[in-house]
C-alpha cells in the first residue's frame, strides 16, 4: 500500500503527501474574524469546496438538486491546528481513506504555500444515498473501482 492511501487512526496528523488530489483556494477578505485570522466556521466551506471538487473531477458528479443518487453528508470532524491569516493561498488535500459497502471516509487537510504540515485536518464519512427513497444503497462498483485505483486502497 502506498503512503498515499495508508489509513490515518489521527485524523490530525495528515501531511501533504498523504494526497494525490488537491483543490486550490485563497482566503477572501471577508473570510476574517473579529480576532484577524480565518474564522472557524469558513473551514467547513473550504473543505465542502475540496470534496465536491474531487468528486467532480473523479467521478463526473453534478451536486444538483435533481440528483436521484449521489453522496450526503453522514458526519463530518474539524482539528483546527494553526491559526491562518488573509490573505493566504491554499491548497486542499482531498481523499478516500476508507470504502465500505454504502459508506466512505473522506479525509482533507488544508495546506498553505510553502509548508508541508497542514493547518487544519478533517474527516467526514459519507454515504452514497438515494434521496428518491431516502436511504443508503450499496455504492456502485464502477464509482468503488475509479476510487480504489486512483487512491490505490484496499475496500474496507
Amino acid at each position: 500500500m502506498s503512503k498515499a492511501s495508508k489509513y490515518i487512526d489521527d485524523y490530525r496528523k495528515m501531511e501533504r503527501d498523504d494526497f494525490a488530489y488537491f483543490f486550490v483556494e485563497n482566503t477572501r477578505w471577508g473570510d476574517l474574524d473579529a480576532i484577524g485570522h480565518i474564522n472557524n466556521v469558513l473551514y467547513a466551506r473550504y473543505y465542502e469546496s475540496a470534496r465536491t471538487s474531487y468528486f467532480g473531477d473523479l467521478l463526473d458528479i453534478k451536486f444538483v438538486s435533481k440528483t436521484p443518487i449521489s453522496l450526503i453528508l453522514a458526519d463530518m470532524k474539524i482539528a483546527y491546528l494553526q491559526q491562518l491569516h488573509h490573505p493566504a493561498s491554499m491548497q486542499i488535500g482531498a481523499r478516500v481513506s476508507r470504502i465500505g459497502g454504502s459508506s466512505m471516509q473522506f479525509d482533507a487537510a488544508v495546506f498553505v504555500e510553502g509548508n508541508d504540515h497542514a493547518i487544519s485536518t478533517s474527516r467526514a464519512s459519507l454515504v452514497w444515498f438515494d434521496y428518491s427513497q431516502n436511504q443508503s444503497v450499496k455504492i456502485p462498483q464502477d464509482v468503488r473501482e475509479k476510487i480504489s485505483e486512483f487512491e490505490k486502497i484496499v475496500p474496507a
